[in-house]
Parts: structure tokens; C-alpha cells; sequence
């Protein structure tokens, strides 16, 4: 956040002095006090500022506090707010529960406590200042991913021991033309001829923290490039930015061929600009008129040419400045030692793309764009090194923020529960069925919602969780896992498993594959007269793919692209109860082993999963 951002805090009370006196409290230089003196017009400044925090009298005239945090609540701008409730009045336990399950974070009682005021205010502003700054973070981050991904030259992070990527853009893949499967884990120099990995050897054993140098690199395709490679050190890691300058090496080559062509040419060739001065002088021209490159340099062309033939050759040197090409026109020259000779001459001109003015024989390049570039592409390479810290610490921000969010979360869940409860216990005499009937659903929607929590936070750790992979024993966990179901939902289903080879897999991670794949199968099954599900494998020299099939409900394969989607399911809750996360975070394990998964189904007979694991032990 900048560093002169002010909190803006937005208090509500009927009282003026009770308004005023906790402004007094609040008042700092790094904030703004914001008053309403009832629920409407707390709910009108609310929607119209960036509100950090409200503190809510609950006893108002017209509307109380517990309505207007309600609307607030509902409504997307503003759900965000924490709320602390002020009151003087009820602090008993259903009360407390009321406020809670109408958003509040706390409660502030009056006679209010200074020190506790200004306690709680700051922790929760403090609170919503780092959920501001977080958000700022992702999006700084954002757009630098952006950034590196579009540039057009290759961005990066190599091992600097080993040379293997760690980490690169998509320039790569479109400068060389491989795919992101076909570099993985491979060393840069494997894409580099012989005397190119004998220079990268070389330039690693340097001790500076950065340089340059050029390379050749094979494509895909096996034609070479060249890449102009810059290189920062840190940490044992190269930073790297490589711009593909083969048409550059390209022109070099062809320039130095000409330059060579034309320097040791037997015709004299050389170059002058507007005001005739010899800016460029071969060894042709040094034999035939007897000066040296050095002389000739610091003389004009009227030194070469007859007093009698000057005017003549102005107008040609106008004609040719205004574009007209002179061949094979005979004229004559003077030498250093007064000779005339008769000459073959030929000229056109060269216009300069800088500032516009023409010259005969001079050549000049705009690269104001390929600076700008540079510049860029430097400026990347700083925040590249910055950036991976801010990501380590964003990512353990983001755990933090998650378990904050899933507190959260729960919170109203807890109040509803104990909410039912409590009315469930206290009038249980005169509630007829209907009501008790609405007190079950309340509770079973309530616990329905913990578990979709649950599922999605551990479908979000996921990501983080390191794959810590082993041999393991695919039977025996599905052993287990079948002995579990049993003894939680008995089932009738008749389970066929063939032989099933081990898989090298992380443990915990593929026996929460197995426990999805088989409660489904199971639940989805249970409704036919003689349920049956089927596991087994097919190996290949590469990999082992498995399968569970039944002979269940199925669903309609126009949709499986919804499949393995968070919160996509594809039958009601009415007819088998789910989150619809389960096969998420399924693909992701499977994904995250290297591994791929897919379904085939047919309606009312039945679904089949399938994924595979690689055999490699890398």
C-alpha cells in the first residue's frame, strides 16, 4: 500500500456525544473518521467510500445495528468490511451469537474502555491493511508474469551448477520451436554444439555477479540461432535474458564479407557525404590516386577532382543527392601527384532514417525501439530477483489468508449449529414436525457447508504439499481403503480387483486418488439391483494406467469436460450427495505426479476412470 494511506473508519451511533467521544478516541494522522448517526446513512456512505472498518452501535431507533450489518453483508461491495458491534445493553450468549452470525468480528461494550478500543481497532485494521497489501501483491506479481511471458526475448532462471532450466518463458518455446514436456529437467546446454558448452563451462567459473556473451543453439528442427545471452547471479542461480540476434549475426557476416570485398577491390570505392567530405576510403582508391586511407580521410573530393570539371561534378553530386543513380559515367580524376586519369564512375545515394539527410555512401540504423527494449528487459532482470522473494513470502502469506478465510468461514457456521441447537432444546415441546423438519435441514446444510469448506481448503493445499514419492503397494491401500468404507457405509456392490502392480507414487497423495475413485464408484452404483465395480491395470514400457469401472448411474459425455472441474457435478444432491471436488483434486494429484486422467460413460449403465502413472524412478 502507499505509505500515506489513511484507514478510513465509519462509526454509527444515534448519539452524537457517543459519536463524538469515540472519534475523539480513533483520531490519528493516519486516519479518517467517518460518522452516521443511523443505519441508512451508514448504509449510503458505505457504498460510496472505501470503507477499512465500522463499528456499529447495535441499539438504533428505525433500524438497528444487526439490520444493517445484515444488508451490508449481503451486498458484494461491502461484505468485506469487518464489523465490531458497540452495545450497552445484552451480553448474553444468544445475543453475542447474533451479532456473529450477522458478520461481526467483535464486540466493543459500553462504557467503553479506552485502552480495549483502541486494542481491538488496531488489531483489525492492521488485518484488513494486509489483505489490502496482499491483494496489491498478486497483482504487482500479475502483471510481472505478464511482462516476462510476452517478452520477446527468452527470460529465465538456470542452475548455475548443473545448467539444468528451472524456470523459463514462452519466448523460448517460440524462438526454438520445443515444447515445455520436451525441456523439462534438461540442462541449457544440451541444446548447445560442442564449442558453445565448452564456453558456458568457462563462463561459469567466473566471479562476477554478471555478464554477457553469444551463443549458438540448436532449434528443434536442428537449424542454429544465435542468442546474445545476459546473465545476473544470485544465490548459485543465473538470471538470465537471451535475445535472439541471428539476423543480426547474419548482417555482421554479410557486412564483413562486403567490407572485405570492398576494402581489397582493385576499383577505387569510397564514400563522401552532402559536403563532400571522404568518410570512407578503400585500397583500391589508395593505389590509384596515390593518397592513404589516413589523408584521404581529412581531405573533400574536390581534392580529386580537375578545376575544370568542378561544376560539372556539383551538378552531378545535386542529382545524385536527390536521388538519382550515376552508372558507368566516364569522367576523369587528379592524383596526389597531379596525373589525370579517366575513370568509370558509378554513385547513389544513402539516405540517413535518423534526421533525414542524405549522403552518398553512408549507412546508418534505427534502433530506438531495440533500446527501449533493452531498457525493459534490464529493468525485468532486476525485479525478477526481488520478485522470486516476494513470491516466497506472498505464498506463505496466502497459507495465512487461507486459514484466516476458513476461520471465517466457519464462524457463522458454528452460530447457525449452535443457533438450532439451542432453539431446538428450548422449545422442543411446542415445535410441531414441520419445525423440527426445517431444524434437521438447517443443521444438515450447515455441516454440508463445513465439508465443502474442508474439501476446498484441502483441494488449495494441494499445490503446496511436496510430492514425496516411494514404492507402494497399490492392493494394499485399496484393501484398506474398501475395509474402511465398509465400516462407515456398508455397501452391496460386487468389487473384481485383477492384479495391480505397485506405482512409485507419493502414498498419502494416490491413496486419496483411491479413496474418491472408490467411493464413487460405489455410491453411483448403489441404486442397480446387482451393483459392480472393477479395478485393474495395463502396463507399458513407460507407464501403468488403472481404472475403476461400474455399472452405475453413468452421466452424459457431451458434458465431461465439466468433470474434473471444482464444484462441477454432473447429478443433482437430491440424487447422490457431493461437493463437487472430489474429482478436482483428484486430476490435480494425478497431474502433479506427471501422470493424466480421463472418464468414458454411458447414462444409466455406467463410468469409467482412468489414469496413469509414470514407471520412471526420476
Amino acid at each position: 500500500m502507499k505509505q500515506n494511506y489513511k484507514a478510513v473508519i465509519l462509526i454509527v451511533d444515534d448519539k452524537q456525544a457517543n459519536l463524538f467521544a469515540l472519534e475523539q478516541l480513533l483520531m490519528s494522522k493516519d486516519r479518517v473518521i467517518v460518522q452516521a448517526s443511523n443505519g441508512k446513512d451508514a448504509l449510503k456512505i458505505a457504498l460510496t467510500k472505501d470503507i477499512d472498518l465500522i463499528i456499529l452501535d447495535v441499539q438504533m431507533p428505525d433500524m438497528d445495528g444487526f439490520e444493517v450489518a445484515q444488508i451490508l453483508q449481503s451486498n458484494k461491495k461491502t461484505k468485506e468490511i469487518p464489523i465490531i458491534f458497540a452495545t450497552a445493553e445484552r451480553t448474553d450468549h444468544q445475543f453475542m451469537m447474533k451479532g456473529f452470525s450477522e458478520g461481526a468480528i467483535d464486540y466493543l461494550f459500553k462504557p467503553l474502555a479506552p485502552d480495549v478500543v483502541k486494542a481491538k481497532v488496531n488489531v483489525q485494521l492492521k488485518i484488513q491493511l494486509q489483505k489490502k497489501e496482499l491483494v496489491d501483491k498478486n497483482i504487482s506479481l500479475h502483471k510481472s508474469e505478464l511482462l516476462i511471458n510476452n517478452s520477446a526475448d527468452i527470460i529465465g532462471i538456470i542452475d548455475a551448477s548443473t545448467f539444468k532450466i528451472e524456470e523459463i518463458n514462452k519466448a523460448f518455446y517460440s524462438i526454438l520451436g520445443y515444447s515445455p514436456e520436451e525441456t523439462k529437467g534438461v540442462a541449457i546446454t544440451f541444446f548447445l554444439s560442442n564449442e558453445d558448452r565448452v564456453l558456458f563451462n568457462e563462463v561459469a567459473k567466473q566471479t562476477k555477479d554478471h555478464f554477457s556473451f553469444d551463443t549458438r543453439i540448436y532449434c528443434k528442427n536442428r537449424s542454429m540461432k544465435w542468442l546474445e545471452w545476459k546473465v545476473v547471479v544470485k544465490n548459485r542461480k543465473w538470471f538470465v535474458n537471451a535475445r535472439d540476434i541471428t539476423g543480426i549475426k547474419e548482417v555482421e557476416q554479410i557486412r564483413n564479407y562486403l567490407a572485405t570485398v570492398v576494402k581489397q577491390s582493385n576499383d577505387a570505392i569510397y564514400i563522401h557525404n552532402n559536403e563532400g567530405k571522404i568518410i570512407s576510403w578503400n585500397e583500391g582508391a589508395e593505389k590509384i590516386y596515390g593518397y592513404a586511407e589516413s589523408e584521404a580521410l581529412k581531405m573533400k573530393i574536390w581534392n580529386i577532382i580537375p578545376s575544370e570539371m568542378q561544376v560539372e561534378i556539383e551538378e552531378i553530386v545535386r542529382k545524385i543527392l536527390h536521388g538519382e543513380k550515376i552508372e558507368m559515367f566516364e569522367t576523369k580524376r587528379i592524383t596526389k601527384h597531379g596525373r589525370l586519369v579517366d575513370v568509370l564512375f558509378s554513385a547513389a545515394v544513402i539516405t540517413d532514417v535518423a534526421n533525414g539527410q542524405k549522403s552518398i555512401a553512408i549507412t546508418e540504423r534505427d534502433i530506438t525501439q531495440q533500446k527501449i527494449a533493452d531498457e525493459q528487459i534490464s529493468q525485468l532482470n532486476k525485479d525478477l530477483q526481488s520478485n522470486v522473494a516476494e513470491l516466497e513470502i506472498t505464498n506463505k502469506e496466502l497459507e495465512s489468508f487461507s486459514y484466516s478465510v476458513s476461520h471465517d468461514l466457519r464462524a457463522p457456521l458454528r452460530a447457525l449449529n449452535a443457533y438450532s441447537r439451542i432453539f431446538e432444546e428450548d422449545y422442543a415441546g411446542i415445535l410441531n414436525d414441520d419445525a423440527k423438519s426445517l431444524l434437521t435441514k438447517i443443521n444438515y446444510n450447515a455441516q454440508r457447508m463445513g465439508t465443502l469448506i474442508d474439501d476446498l481448503l484441502a483441494f488449495s493445499k494441494l499445490g503446496r504439499k511436496e510430492v514425496q514419492k516411494s514404492q507402494v503397494s497399490t492392493r494394499e491401500i485399496i484393501d484398506n481403503i474398501l475395509g474402511e468404507i465398509k465400516l462407515t457405509t456398508p455397501y452391496k456392490a460386487v468389487i473384481r480387483i485383477a492384479d495391480l502392480p505397485d506405482a512409485y507414487a507419493d502414498r498419502s497423495l494416490i491413496r486419496q486418488v483411491w479413496v474418491n475413485l472408490l467411493s464413487n464408484a460405489i455410491k453411483y452404483s448403489d441404486k442397480k439391483e446387482t451393483p459392480e465395480v472393477e479395478v485393474g491395470a495395463v502396463t507399458t514400457e513407460s507407464e501403468t494406467t488403472y481404472y475403476v469401472k461400474d455399472n452405475g448411474a453413468g452421466f452424459d459425455m457431451k458434458y465431461v469436460d465439466k468433470l474434473f472441474g471444482v464444484f462441477q457435478r454432473l447429478h443433482s444432491n437430491s440424487e447422490f450427495e457431493g461437493t463437487g471436488i472430489g474429482l478436482a483434486i483428484v486430476q490435480r494429484i494425478i497431474t502433479r505426479h506427471g501422470g493424466r486422467i480421463w472418464a468414458d460413460a454411458v447414462v444409466n449403465e455406467g463410468a469409467s476412470f482412468y489414469f496413469t502413472l509414470p514407471k520412471s524412478m526420476r
